[in-house]
């Protein structure tokens, strides 16, 4: 498989089970760092 970024033109050859752990990852690492930013925002508010 091969992975083409826009932004950069960069280019990563990389096997699917690779991609599959990789995109994991990252999925969770978004989700986590989501939740932090939702959990901080509620408990700003009810510091008001």
């Amino acid at each position: 498989m091969i992975l083409k970024n826009k932004l950069t033109r960069e280019t990563l050859e990389i096997t699917y089970p690779e991609f599959r752990k990789k995109f994991a990852k990252e999925l969770q690492t978004a989700i986590e760092s989501y939740r932090r930013t939702q959990l901080n925002r509620y408990s700003y508010n009810f510091k008001n």
